[in-house]
């Protein structure tokens, strides 16, 4: 079977990439696959940034809302959704645009996913229940070097690496990650900080005012994976009265700012290529070409 072909556009929270998608697409007569861990659930299509009807009419998207919110998502079964239509794109003659800023879905995509133990209730109930610097601790003396690259306050990252520690007797960071047969270009968005930090805050306060504290009133019932959208806790706490619109509007910014910048060092070390939001459309075309 060929290798899948696919382009990326990547890019911190933000940054500008579904426009810059959409017209990429359009010039290329292709579709775009989302690589967007909250864009994938149904609803809450202003808080994760969905590309609105309009968008989504000039360029057919897919994995957008495909997923009901009380599913786990995670980076395996985004591939495996992923590749499949990467593949029929394929066999029709395009190359489509895969654009998301999902750092692990994206290198579910271009690398070989390791053959890790699935859940285990059980520990995850422990988890649960242990406070996260005692999970940090743990993690520290099972496994030094994921304890020294994980993002400490993602509790789900840390669970994870635990867990495959218990499970297999080897640390986390002893699985390896090779590159996959996949054929791609990858470009991602790089802004300077103080400027993509302004356009976090100008975007968290349109999604307020635009109704994402409404989207979260009316949600039902949601899973882990969706719980952890930013901006939900955050309304929530609004919503019960524990905090003032302010500070609802001030914990989302901190927080996606916070996201952005874990974002940043993750695409640095990528095989992709930097580009400015002020290139030209026609750059950004040359760069893709030759996939």
């Amino acid at each position: 079977m060929a290798p899948p072909q696919f382009l990326i556009l990547a890019g911190p929270t933000a940054s500008g990439k579904s426009d810059l998608a959409i017209r990429i697409a359009e010039r290329l007569n292709t579709e775009i696959v989302g690589a967007d861990a909250y864009q994938i659930y149904e609803g809450f299509d202003i808080l994760s940034g969905k590309p609105d009807s309009t968008e989504r009419q000039r360029v057919r998207h897919h994995l957008i809302s495909v997923l009901p919110p009380t599913e786990l998502g995670n980076a395996a079964r985004y591939a495996s959704s992923a590749v499949k239509i990467i593949r029929e794109l394929n066999r029709g003659g395009q190359v489509p645009l895969v654009v998301g800023g999902t750092g692990f879905y994206l290198k579910a995509l271009t690398h070989v996913l390791p053959d890790l133990p699935g859940r285990n209730a059980d520990l995850r109930r422990e988890f649960g229940s242990t406070p996260l610097p005692t999970l940090l601790e743990q993690l520290r003396q099972l496994d030094p070097l994921s304890f020294a690259q994980i993002d400490g306050h993602n509790r789900r990252r840390v669970e994870r690496a635990l867990e495959v520690c218990r499970l297999t007797g080897r640390p986390f960071s002893s699985f390896e990650n090779p590159v996959s047969d996949a054929k791609f270009i990858a470009l991602w968005l790089d802004w300077p900080r103080d400027e993509l930090y302004a356009r976090i805050d100008a975007r968290v306060d349109r999604m307020l005012a635009s109704g994402a504290i409404k989207e979260v009133a009316a949600a039902g019932p949601i899973g882990v994976t969706a719980s952890r959208m930013i901006g939900v806790t955050e309304i929530r706490q609004y919503l019960r009265n524990e905090i003032t619109l302010a500070q609802c509007a001030e914990g989302i910014k901190q927080a996606t700012r916070q996201y952005a910048k874990r974002q940043l060092t993750w695409f640095r070390v990528q095989p992709y290529t930097p580009i400015s939001p002020d290139l030209a459309l026609s750059d950004v075309i040359d760069l893709y070409q030759g996939c």
